[in-house]
C-alpha cells in the first residue's frame, strides 16, 4: 500500500497522463525522490521544501494540499477535512483565482468547458439576452 502523498501524486499523474519520467522532468525531481514518494507505504522522512513546492507548482495545487498529504504520509494525524466554506475562507484571493484558472484550463483541456463563449447582448426592455 502506498502512502497518502504517493496516492495523491499517482492520481495527479493519471489525471494529466504523465509517466514518472515526465513528472520528474516537469518537477525537476530525481528518480530517488519520486521512488520514495510513490512506492513507500510510509514516508521515511518529511519531503524537503523544494520537493513540496515543485509538486504544488507542477500540479497547480495549493502548497497546503501537498503539506497535508505529506503529514499523513509520515503517519501524522491530520484533523478532519475542512468544509468547502472553511477552505474558501482560509484561501487568499490569489489562491482562489489560481484555482479557478486551473479548473477552467483543465476543463477546457478535457473538453468539459468551452474555451470561448459567444456573449449575447442584453436588451434594455426585457432584461434578457437576445437570441
Amino acid at each position: 500500500m502506498t502512502n497518502s502523498l504517493g496516492l495523491f501524486v499517482q492520481e495527479q499523474m493519471s489525471h494529466f497522463g504523465w509517466s514518472r519520467d515526465m513528472l520528474a522532468q516537469r518537477a525537476c525531481l530525481d528518480e530517488w525522490t519520486l521512488e520514495a514518494i510513490l512506492d513507500a507505504p510510509v514516508l521515511a522522512e518529511w519531503p524537503d521544501n523544494q520537493t513540496i513546492l515543485a509538486l504544488a507548482r507542477v500540479f497547480s495545487v495549493p502548497v497546503r494540499e501537498v503539506v497535508l498529504r505529506s503529514a499523513e504520509a509520515n503517519g501524522l494525524h491530520v484533523t478532519s477535512a475542512l468544509s468547502t466554506t472553511e477552505t474558501v475562507l482560509l484561501a487568499s484571493n490569489d489562491e482562489l483565482i489560481r484555482e479557478m484558472r486551473r479548473r477552467l484550463a483543465l476543463g477546457a483541456r478535457m473538453g468539459g468547458y468551452p474555451t470561448s463563449v459567444a456573449v449575447q447582448p442584453w436588451t434594455a426592455q426585457s432584461g434578457t439576452q437576445s437570441a
